[in-house]
């Protein structure tokens, strides 16, 4: 989301049309965006290789779920939320849709003790990773916000802290926080 980031006078006025509840003001600015918003999906994809959907589909869908309403947007830091929780959102429905009854794939759960034995393009646990992300939020929503802009929005930590209007070296901070923080619920077993 590097252009959302070092956003221009155009995206300002795209997110105070959506705020105002344009529905064309919403669409143009997801349109502006939809490259650097497919290489997101992508990342995310990657990291989940069981996922049914492709880069186009999870776009789509996360446009779908945005588009038709008012975005409440306040900022651009918002709008990246907006946007990384209507993915994260998406990739849970589907893994709940794949777990359930006779639709299960048969996955093991992803535990810490099991995660060395990992192979690195072997396919994350979205669901244990959500209730990881729930307990981080209950704590501090600050560090889950960084997590999921991180993990969810695919942002790396310059535009973190651009989007924070902090030094990158606080937002790696506190990621080394939020990384420590899920890593120890994901070996008590939480």
């Amino acid at each position: 989301m590097t252009n959302l980031i070092g956003a221009d006078a155009a995206i300002e006025e795209l997110l105070d049309g959506a705020r105002r509840g344009q529905a064309d003001a919403a669409d143009r600015l997801f349109a502006l965006l939809y490259d650097e918003l497919r290489g997101q999906a992508h990342r995310l994809l990657r990291i989940g290789a069981r996922q049914t959907l492709c880069t186009t589909e999870l776009v789509s869908e996360t446009w779908l779920r945005l588009s038709g309403r008012t975005l409440p947007a306040e900022s651009r830091r918002h709008y990246c939320n907006l946007v990384a929780r209507a993915m994260r959102q998406l990739l849970i429905d589907r893994a709940r849709l794949r777990q359930a009854g006779k639709r299960g794939d048969g996955g093991e759960p992803l535990t810490l003790s099991a995660a060395a034995d990992v192979a690195a393009d072997e396919p994350l646990d979205v669901l244990a990773l959500d209730r990881v992300m729930g307990a981080l939020a209950a704590t501090d929503p600050l560090l889950a916000e960084l997590a999921g802009l991180h993990l969810f929005g695919g942002l790396g930590f310059a535009e973190i802290a651009q989007l924070r209007g902090v030094s990158e070296r606080s937002v790696f901070r506190d990621w080394r926080a939020a990384r420590m923080f899920l890593l120890r619920y994901m070996e008590a077993g939480g």
